[in-house]
């Protein structure tokens, strides 16, 4: 069931795409995700690849957009069939899914960066490209068209 999911990264990085990478890193059977399945969820529900069945995919969607919405960092999350309180470095939902097994699965946000697009080469410009690329945004000279991500600020 192992399908592996970098190129797919790689392809969404560069479209400025955000992502949440999830890797299954413990099953205590019975359950049908394996140790180092893995998983991409897009901030519109949309899943490639493989972290569990119906009860537990639907949990990681969940849970991974909000954390998409949210632009929290990655966190662990338990799905166990017995109710648990929260752990430390870890969310834990309570899913009574027919298989019975728990699952715990790596939730890593892939968030771009803010994305500047600098016009000009005037010291300003220059000025701007340089803070931002010290504040680790994306910075892009004007090639006469905006992405449609970029902020305009005029």
């Amino acid at each position: 069931m192992r399908q592996d999911l970098s190129g797919r990264s790689l392809e969404l990085r560069a479209g400025r795409v955000p992502f949440v990478h999830a890797r299954v890193t413990l099953a205590e059977a019975p359950t049908s995700a394996k140790p180092g399945d893995e998983a991409i969820i897009r901030a519109d529900g949309a899943i490639e690849g493989f972290v569990g069945g119906v009860c537990a995919e639907s949990t990681v969607r969940e849970v991974a957009t909000d954390l998409l919405a949210s632009g929290a960092g990655p966190i662990v999350l338990r799905v166990t069939p017995e109710p648990e309180p929260d752990q430390p470095g870890r969310r834990v939902v309570h899913n009574a899914c027919l298989s019975g097994g728990t699952i715990e699965i790596f939730l890593e946000p892939a968030v771009p960066p803010p994305l500047v697009v600098v016009v000009g080469r005037t010291p300003i410009a220059r000025a701007l490209a340089t803070l931002g690329a010290g504040l680790r945004w994306a910075v892009q000279e004007w090639d006469g068209e905006l992405p449609p991500d970029a902020v305009a600020v005029v």
